[in-house]
Parts: C-alpha cells; structure tokens; sequence
C-alpha cells in the first residue's frame, strides 16, 4: 500500500503472515535456491543468519511465544524502556534575538491598528513588485496581441493596487456567485462600495493582468534551472521571508498539507476524494503547535520534483530547514503519512530535532506486532504496549480501534483522556489510561488545521483559469492570519479578561477599509456633465523653434509651485499654443496631462 492511500491498514492476522511465508519459501525452491532456507515470520532475520548473528546481550522481545531480533544494524525493538540507549534529550535554543526568546519578533504600539500589522508582511516594496510585473505582462499582452487586448491600460498606482486586494478581500467576506454583481444595481445584489471604489472594468482588467514574474526570464522544460513554479516563486519566496522574520515559534509545532481548490489545467494538480476540497493544489506548512502561526509553506509540484526515497521524509526535512528550526530542540508532530522511524532517527541524529506522529502500519522498519490486526495482550479500551529502540519509543493503544504511534520525544510515560463508556444502558464520562505519546500528539498535532479553519472562513476563491492567481490569493489570507496572530499575541492589544481584543471578521474588515482607504477611481455611471478638456490635449500640436530663447512655461509653473528648483530657457515651443518648451519632457507633459505640474 502507497504512502498516499486514502484506505486505513489493519493490520495483517498471524496467519497470514505465516501463508505469505510458506508462499515466498516455495518460491525460493522453485528458483533453485534451495529448500534449507527459512522465512522468519517476524518480519526480521532468522537466527541462523550469518550476516547478522544475535547478540546475547542485548534485549529481545516476544512475538507469538517466538524469540525474534531486529534486521536493523544499529539496535532492535525491545519492552524495557532504557534511557542510557535513547541519549540525552535536546537542549530547547531558538533563534529569538535574546537566543531563548520566542513569539513576536515586532512589538507595535497600543496606537497601530491591523493594517499596521498586515503591513509587516506585505509592505509597499511588495505592492511596487506586483505592480511592475503586472505593467511588463499587460505591455507584452498588448504588443504581442493588440487585437485581443484593444482596451487602453494604464499601469496602477499604488493606491489603486491595494484598493484592488481590499477590494478582493471584500469578495471573501460578502460572497457573490459571479464576480460582476458585485457592480449591480439590482436592490437584492447590490455592493454601492465596489462601484464607488473602482469600475468593473478596470478591476477586471487589473485582474488579467496580474502578474508576478519576468515571462523572458523563465526557463524552458529540460533546462537545469527550469522551475515550474517560476510564475509565483518569487513573490512565494518573499512571503516565506517575511513570515518566518516576524515570529518565532513555541517547542511544538505541527508539519501538515493543506488544498488551494483549483480544477484548472496544471500538471501537479491533485485529486485527494477524502478530503473536503477534493481538486486543487496541494501545500505542504509548518505551524506553531500553540498558535497555529504559519511559519513556513511550500507548493507540491508533484513526485518529479523531489529526490529519491519517501515523500514525507523529503517533506518534513525541506520544511524543517525552510523554517530555520535545525539544531534548535524542536519537537515536531507529524501524521502518518510522514512518520517512519528511519526519519525520526535521522531528525534526532542529525537536525537536533524530535518527532512524534502516529504511524502506518505497514511502514518500513517497525515491530512485528504493528503489522498485526490483533496484538498479542491488546484487547480492551485501555490496554497498551511500549517498544523502544535506540532514541525511538513506539506504542499500541487501543481506544476504539488500535492506534500505533512512534516518538523521539517521549518515553513510556502516562496520561488520561475522558471517554463516554455504556454501563448498564448509561452513558458516563470515564478516566482511561493514554500514553502521553498519543495525549500530546491530540494536543499538538492540530497547528496547520487550525490556521486553515480560519483561511477558509472569508478567502477569495474567484474563477480563474491561472493556477498562480489561485495561490497568490491563499496566500494573501495566509499573511493575513498570521497577522492576527500577531495582534492577538501583541501586549498592547489585549483587552481585559478572555475575550480576544477582535474576532477576525472584524480585523479582516478593518485590513479591508484601510486598503480602500477612501480610493475612488473614474467611474462611468450615470450622465453627469463633463468638464471641458483643454485644445491642447485634443489637437494636433508639433514641436518648433518659435523665435528667440525665453523660460520654459511648464518649468516656470513646477518652480512656482514648488516642484522643481530651477527653470531653463529654450528656443524650441509650440507655435499654436505660442509657449515655449524643454524638449521633449516638457513638450509632451504639457499636451498630454491635464495637470502637467
């Protein structure tokens, strides 16, 4: 069975496993290799082995009233829990400025709203990123294809482009099925703020040329340097910057995936039935267990797009040193689909770091009496047993069903967890014995699944055949859970008692409102009166010597209202409009805008 599989393994009965061994030993008959072989039914080598001879000194453990050691050269499994075997624990170091500091990196004053906090994430110099690889697209378009793009651009200001994320933002929280009834005029439809903010058109025309990267400097398919994520890595790559600057998490954080619905065309789009969002882009994140804080992502690009071995080893590891949490003492929570012990071992080993997650079955390297349906003294609720090898603590648990975990972190310690149990026809609450591998892994597992509860609440999922869009967009509501995180966790912005300072509806309308931020752009509604436009603006006027050499009559309008320092005298003009002017700047200023200083 794959990694991947959505169908839960059980486990194999004892029989079985011995009917695959008469099967493999008549196979190795029929090849010639001789009938004098025998199949250890344990899953490890036979005692006659001569590759790897048993030491008498070193534990075994019991598996069916069979004495069974490991295949594995560093160490077996074994019930006696021996703390000179797992080593020392981790010492807990993060990066924190002080060396032991974790939580916000940026403390903002009790007078900064959410915006303020938003904005350590997606400042201006991002905003300026996206608008001029939105201007190079759009001209490109336009050059390469002028009769599929006859409307006139013009390249967004500032304030235009955050104007459209809020307004994009806007989308998340008043959901519409088609994205132009939000300009409606119809009293059950209408959204007055999207009209008086920006024309349908230009939003619109802003959104299909949204653009992220350089198409020039992209690589083709074969090349070394092709990545296909190029589209968005670099924006991608700033995000990650900015979220993993602004916080340090707690000890426990969580690796988990997480969907961007999407059914367009891209090749590393994903089909996963079990899950609620069923097509879409996958994204492997690492969250702080405690907060939920996003502190790294990464997009999954398919199998062709990592090295050789398991998937989830590769994933973990990549997120671990994206984060910048090697050598630090980190503990890690997993699922199953990332949990082996060959990766636990190698975090312990070599990244300084622990690991807990509940485990396959099936998976590689574990004991024996994992892969069994029904372990021997596991019967009822309650009931449990421990194994060990070197650093990695293994357990069985049986709740409803037979739960297996493995742990870097943990030793054979106990808890309780409550459940309902039947006596006599009654319901009632009941104390049963858990491991603390299991109780801490309910606890700390759910730091990505928490962040994406909250994405899901207001995100903007609009149509789109361009997958960039579609991540881009999750994105945005990941910076902006992050920074409501940071807002919760600032000192200065909590109120007295429990109660959060603001649920995030309100600071995603607040983060709204300040983006907007009172923009109004041309609108074309209605028949008001338009204003006379200059001759200058609308005839044809050529550039001449006009006579003797005088000021320039817009540098003299820019020095008197302060905009320039100095004047200049020239003998080239305007013979229509009988001024004279600096060739060219001046010249076209002057007949093209309607405000030229």
């Amino acid at each position: 069975m794959s990694d991947s599989s959505d169908e839960e393994f059980f486990g194999f009965e004892a029989d079985e496993i011995q009917q695959a061994a008469q099967r493999y030993e008549q196979l190795l008959i029929d090849q010639g290799i001789g009938d004098d072989f025998e199949f250890n039914t344990s899953g490890n080598e036979s005692e006659d082995s001569e590759t790897e001879p048993i030491d008498d000194t070193i534990p075994i453990y019991n598996v069916n009233d069979q004495v069974v050691p490991d295949i594995d050269n560093v160490g077996i499994w074994h019930h006696n829990f021996d703390i000179y075997e797992r080593g020392l624990p981790h010492l807990f170091q993060p990066r924190g400025p002080d060396g032991r500091a974790t939580g916000p990196a940026t403390i903002l004053a009790a007078d900064k709203g959410p915006i303020d906090f938003f904005k350590l994430f997606l400042n201006d110099i991002l905003f300026e990123h996206i608008i001029n690889e939105t201007e190079r697209y759009a001209n490109q378009q336009i050059t390469e294809n002028p009769e599929g793009n006859k409307s006139a651009w013009s390249k967004p200001s500032l304030t235009e482009i955050k104007a459209f994320i809020g307004l994009c933002f806007l989308m998340g929280i008043d959901v519409k099925p088609e994205t132009k009834l939000y300009w409606s005029t119809d009293p059950f439809m209408e959204s007055p703020i999207f009209g008086k903010t920006m024309p349908r058109n230009r939003f619109m025309q802003i959104m299909r040329y949204l653009h992220f990267s350089n198409n020039h400097n992209a690589q083709q398919p074969g090349h070394p340097s092709y990545d296909v994520l190029y589209k968005i890595r670099n924006i991608l790559n700033m995000f990650n910057t900015s979220m993993k600057r602004e916080f340090v998490p707690s000890r426990q954080v969580s690796i988990d995936e997480c969907m961007i619905p999407f059914k367009g065309r891209v090749k590393f789009k994903q089909y996963m039935p079990a899950k609620p969002t069923k097509w879409g882009i996958k994204i492997w994140a690492l969250a702080d267990s405690n907060t939920g804080y996003i502190c790294y992502t990464d997009v999954y690009t398919g199998k062709t797009d990592r090295p050789q071995g398991q998937l989830g080893e590769h994933v973990v590891k990549k997120c671990i040193e994206g984060a910048d949490i090697v050598g630090q003492g980190y503990h890690v929570y997993v699922d199953n689909f990332f949990s082996s012990p060959k990766l636990f071992q190698t975090l312990f080993d070599n990244y300084q770091t622990a690991a807990c997650g509940t485990v396959c079955k099936n998976r590689s390297g574990l004991p024996a009496d994992f892969m069994l349906k029904r372990p021997v003294g596991i019967n009822t609720r309650g009931d449990m047993q421990f194994f060990q090898r070197k650093a990695i603590s293994g357990v069985l648990w049986k709740d409803k069903k037979i739960v297996s975990a493995i742990s870097t972190i943990h030793d054979h310690s106990m808890s309780e967890v409550q459940r309902l149990v039947q006596v006599d026809g009654q319901f009632n609450k009941a104390d049963i014995p858990c491991p603390k591998i299991i109780a801490d892994y309910t606890k700390y597992m759910g730091g990505v699944d928490r962040a994406d509860q909250y994405i899901q609440y207001y995100c903007f999922n609009h149509k789109t055949q361009k997958w960039y869009k579609r991540v881009f967009f999750k994105f945005l509501e990941i910076l902006k859970y992050n920074a409501y995180r940071l807002f919760l966790l600032s000192p200065n912005h909590q109120t007295v008692g429990n109660s959060p300072a603001m649920t995030f509806l309100q600071f995603s309308r607040q983060i709204t409102s300040s983006l907007i931020d009172g923009y109004c752009g041309i609108s074309n509604k209605g028949r008001q009166a338009a204003a006379p436009v200059p001759s200058r603006l609308t005839e044809r006027h050529m550039p001449n010597i006009v006579g003797n050499k005088s000021w320039c009559h817009v540098c003299w309008a820019k020095v008197a209202a302060g905009k320039q320092e100095k004047r200049r005298q020239t003998i080239y003009g305007c013979n229509e409009c009988g001024k004279h002017f600096c060739l060219p700047e001046c010249f076209t200023a002057y007949h093209t805008k309607a405000k030229y200083c």
